[in-house]
């Protein structure tokens, strides 16, 4: 029988028991309170199963995408951008925001080389050990989230009305991009 805390009922049994009996009385407790952290079990692979896929998409985001598109965004955007500027002022503007982008993608970046081994760990289903990992994963997420704000709302619609003002600008940096993301000739055998 099942206690109101999910032991086994502390009831006076129907017989005296005895001798050595008497000792298996009360011994399931234990077993019984093992079963029910077992049940729990599932859950927590569960749990476990999402931490390391997120863990593996979280490695694939940084080491190629985000690496990616830091590169893409400094070599081809921002010198564009810079480039078609005209006006003195604006393009202090430019640079005010070119330099606090750059210095955001290398907070970003050191940070994820600090965070990438129990990341790493975690996609393998191993404990890490590192103690302010939850604390160092928001604080990347929240500088990430404030840098892509930034660029979303004040520096893309700055680039887009610095490069349409020439339609030749403008298609300098879409074949530059599209230059660094095609593959590379294939070599032919004479």
């Amino acid at each position: 029988m099942k206690g109101q805390q999910g032991k086994v009922a502390d009831t006076v049994p129907a017989v005296e028991l005895h001798g050595p009996v008497n000792e298996f009385h009360g011994a399931h407790e234990h077993i019984v309170d093992g079963l029910h952290a077992l049940e729990k079990l599932p859950q927590l692979a569960e749990a476990l199963e999402r931490a390391r896929r997120i863990s593996e998409m979280a490695l694939n985001l940084f080491d190629k995408t985000v690496h990616e598109h830091h590169a893409d965004e400094e070599q081809e955007l921002f010198v564009h951008v810079q480039k078609s500027c005209t006006d003195i002022r604006e393009g202090h503007r430019v640079q005010e925001l070119v330099a606090r982008l750059a210095a955001d993608h290398r907070r970003i970046e050191k940070m994820w080389a600090k965070l990438r081994p129990a990341v790493a760990m975690t996609a393998q289903g191993k404990l890490h050990g590192v103690p302010d990992f939850r604390a160092d994963i928001a604080t990347l997420v929240e500088l990430y989230l404030e840098h892509a704000q930034l660029e979303e709302q004040v520096f893309l619609p700055l680039a887009d009305a610095i490069l349409t003002r020439d339609a030749n600008h403008m298609a300098a940096l879409d074949i530059a991009l599209h230059l660094r993301h095609a593959p590379p000739p294939r070599g032919s055998y004479v």
